[in-house]
């Protein structure tokens, strides 16, 4: 039986598991735990080798192994020993942030980078090591992606996929490349930027110290992989233009795929290379929706009802929830409106107002952002009329429906129950010659049909959720 070895380092949990030609997930380790904005990477390491040995002692028979991790950043030195903190989609750099973005044009950075500057960037990561801590930067060989970080660790080379890069700001998406304009306008050069690489191609072999410890032949090539939510994209069936996919994890990510890169006149949307050469992404990463559902039900409910029980109590109340407002990205707004300071509010909260009210607010927030993200693509010419929904949040049946509700169009449930890692399967699969290269598409396990009088309810309702986050938004930061 052929068998591949997936790393999957995710917001709220670290996974290794073993896959087999099917996609079944043979056997697993899971790591339960909460990242904070900036983490040891060498200690993650440490826990992954750890787990890794408990997988892999008695299982020759591994093909090829693949990465696929949260966005964050780590500085190495030449050994790719960590020199920073791994740096996580959390973290900001608001003071760089203000210095270097005000200073370029905001039209010419999208051009490039298919983007708006967002202080969570490496660029002004970078930029902050450099001006602030000079001896620092002097020991920086690379910068490298969290899941690079890990390659690194596995074969000794340094490397990063187009998608990850892209989202540092320094990356051409139409060149791909590293942009020299950017660079420039950053007062930063490429010589801590690694060489660019695409998710499915071999990396190098695991290192054979690392294959003699974890009992993994000789030779076992180490895909470049690329970052999680695109590959749940992957994993989840978005493989062929027109396909909208939703990953529904801690952080929520859209993407339609596209053949071509597509021009976004509001400057919303991200644009991203597909894992599959030759395709495009359009859409983004968004908030922390299902890890503000789940701070909800620690922190404010203390574990007295689970996600089954909220579901069924939300399921019962009036579309509007009664009237709260919820904008519950407890990280801040990142597509579609891309407000880093607006963070973890609820409006219109009465002494009648429970649990299941703020439960289902958050659900209809999430829907209203995807309903924005599925117009700014339209207004680029592009046109979604389903969508394909993966990951932890897709199996809330209550949530699926609200989202078609919302959206005014039907929503699918992909049947890939481990879209992440059966994606990184597929990229691990493909460096290792598997399966000519043909990527697997999932089955739909349901679909759920809008229901036209609470689309007409959530038409008018998400007019005004849209002028309240306007208001809402002048008052960010608060400080």
């Amino acid at each position: 039986m052929n068998l591949y070895l997936i790393i999957d380092i995710g917001t709220s949990s670290l996974r290794t598991a073993l896959l087999d030609d099917s996609r079944r997930v043979v056997d697993s380790r899971v790591r339960k735990r909460s990242v904070p904005a900036c983490f040891d990477a060498e200690e993650e390491w440490a826990h992954i080798v750890e787990m890794i040995d408990a997988l892999t002692k008695t299982r020759p028979d591994i093909r090829g192994i693949a990465v696929s991790s949260l966005l964050g950043w780590v500085g190495v030195d030449t050994f790719g020993h960590p020199v920073t903190p791994c740096y996580t989609y959390m973290h900001q750099e608001p003071e760089t942030y203000e210095q270097y973005a005000a200073a370029i044009p905001a039209e010419k950075i999208y051009a490039i980078c298919r983007r708006r500057a967002a202080p969570e960037q490496l660029a002004f990561k970078l930029c902050r090591i450099r001006t602030q801590e000079p001896q620092l930067y002097q020991k920086l060989a690379y910068f490298l992606s969290l899941k690079d970080f890990i390659n690194m660790q596995l074969t000794g080379r340094a490397a990063v996929d187009h998608t990850s890069a892209s989202y540092s700001l320094l990356y051409d998406v139409a060149g791909t490349c590293w942009s020299r304009e950017c660079l420039a306008w950053t007062e930063l050069d490429d010589s801590r930027l690694p060489a660019l690489k695409y998710p499915q191609e071999i990396l190098a072999p695991l290192h054979p110290a690392l294959g003699q410890k974890f009992g993994i032949k000789p030779d076992c090539p180490v895909a470049v992989g690329t970052v999680d939510g695109s590959c749940g994209i992957l994993g989840a069936g978005g493989t062929i233009p027109g396909t909208f996919v939703n990953v529904m994890g801690t952080t929520d990510t859209c993407f339609l795929v596209c053949d071509r890169l597509p021009d976004d006149p509001s400057c919303s949307l991200v644009m991203n290379p597909h894992a599959v050469p030759g395709f495009y992404l359009a859409g983004g990463p968004m908030g922390m929706y299902g890890g503000s559902l789940e701070w909800m039900l620690k922190h404010l409910m203390f574990e007295s009802k689970d996600l089954q029980q909220m579901n069924k109590l939300a399921a019962a109340l009036p579309a509007g929830s009664c009237g709260v407002i919820a904008f519950p990205t407890l990280a801040g707004e990142r597509t579609p409106f891309w407000n880093s300071d607006l963070c973890g509010t609820f409006l219109g909260l009465k002494h009648e107002h429970g649990g299941e009210h703020l439960f289902r607010a958050a659900l209809e927030a999430n829907c209203y952002a995807v309903r924005r993200i599925c117009e700014l693509l339209n207004g680029c010419g592009l046109s979604v009329t389903d969508v394909l929904a993966s990951g932890g949040g897709s199996q809330s049946d209550l949530w699926l429906q609200l989202k078609a509700d919302i959206l005014g169009f039907p929503v699918a449930r992909s049947q890939a129950k481990e879209a992440t890692l059966e994606g990184a399967f597929e990229l691990a699969r493909m460096a290792a010659g598997g399966a000519g290269g043909n990527i697997t598409v999932p089955e739909t396990a349901a679909t759920f049909e809008v229901r036209p009088e609470e689309a007409l309810k959530y038409d008018r309702l998400y007019t005004d959720y849209l002028r309240v986050h306007d208001k809402l938004a002048e008052l960010y930061p608060l400080h």
